[in-house]
């Protein structure tokens, strides 16, 4: 019995709901796997490419994982260094903000009402650092990557294993679903070359992003910069306010390293503009609307996946959407959904 359009939208909402309370609670056994699939798109093609040339598939695992090995090593340099050089600028940080930013600000709004200039008062560099609030966010913010990373064997186990077994699957769809095996495995492909797509294109193009970051922040003697370039390449994977937070936290760097007014305020020029060209106009044309996603149904998605697993959601938020959506459009119950959420109209297929 097929189910009444008119009521197709309430068990959409509330199946989500549930879903997502459900991914929530088991976020500690789900999302290594999650990541897993998702960071297995990026080495995909390497995979495909060296199986055709015959390559041994114990060899290509092997090279996954040196590959593997190598950025987790030169990130851990980055931060060792970053570290360090973050612990012995923190005194002028310190002495900066209490001595010059502080009483720049409380001069600023001299003419507000009490109440703010009492907050603005207690705003000491001793009491930023104590605020539970701000710690509360920086955990919130970093426990989600820190449980993913403190299983990154379970991750690399797992992409090992999806990546040895690639093509195996169809197979075993047409062995299980002999009458619609040839319409599920099209479905899979739209998703797998959608994501895989988008994958290989955003890493690339965040690549560039936290280059060009680390270039404009060493030109003008910024501290951090090759941190704040890692930071920005991290971050850009989050839809919408990645590239904020990008942008904010080197320029409170700079305002915090320069006695002068004038670098800070050319560096935060020189990375609002850039980062205007290039997420308003570069980064379009290279991505373009290969996922066809609205823009509220990728704001709605961010919220949604955040809630679930955090940090992490965010960054798959738009992938896992777009697969969702993919599946859905296959499905004449909720082909209008799909449509509602898409970025052109009609859905475009490929």
């Amino acid at each position: 019995m097929s189910v009444p359009r008119s009521i197709t939208f309430p068990l959409a909402i509330i199946a989500l709901v549930v879903a997502g309370a459900a991914l929530h609670v088991m976020q500690p056994a789900l999302l290594p796997f999650v990541v897993a699939l998702f960071l297995s798109n990026i080495f995909r093609p390497l995979v495909v490419f060296l199986r055709s040339r015959r390559v041994p598939m114990a060899f290509i695992l092997l090279l996954v994982v040196v590959l593997v090995g190598g950025v987790l090593f030169g990130v851990s340099m980055v931060a060792v260094s970053s570290v360090n050089s973050l612990v012995a600028a923190l005194p002028r940080y310190e002495a900066r903000w209490n001595n010059s930013l502080l009483p720049s600000l409380e001069n600023l709004l001299a003419a507000a009402p009490a109440s703010i200039q009492d907050q603005l008062h207690t705003l000491r560099w001793s009491n930023i650092v104590q605020m539970s609030s701000i710690f509360g966010i920086l955990a919130a913010g970093a426990g989600g990557f820190v449980s993913v990373l403190s299983g990154l064997g379970l991750i690399l186990l797992f992409m090992l294993f999806i990546l040895e077994g690639n093509g195996l699957f169809e197979r075993k769809i047409v062995a299980a679903y002999p009458k619609r095996a040839e319409e599920i495995i099209a479905v899979i492909k739209r998703i797998d070359e959608k994501t895989e797509r988008y994958f290989i294109t955003a890493t690339l193009v965040n690549l560039v992003a936290g280059i060009i970051s680390v270039i404009i922040l060493s030109a003008f003697g910024v501290d951090l910069a090759l941190l704040l370039g890692l930071i920005t390449f991290i971050v850009c994977f989050i839809p919408t306010i990645g590239s904020i937070f990008a942008m904010g936290l080197p320029i409170l760097v700079a305002f915090l390293q320069f006695d002068s007014i004038s670098t800070p305020i050319a560096v935060a020029a020189t990375l609002i503009g850039v980062q205007f060209l290039w997420g308003s106009v570069v980064t379009p044309r290279i991505m373009g609307s290969s996922l066809d996603l609205s823009p509220l149904l990728v704001l709605l998605s961010l919220i949604f996946w955040g809630w679930v697993w955090g940090p992490w959601g965010m960054v798959l938020s738009v992938p896992i959407t777009s697969m969702i959506k993919i599946a859905m459009e296959s499905i004449p119950a909720t082909k209008p959904l799909a449509i509602l959420g898409s970025h052109s109209f009609p859905p475009t297929q490929t």
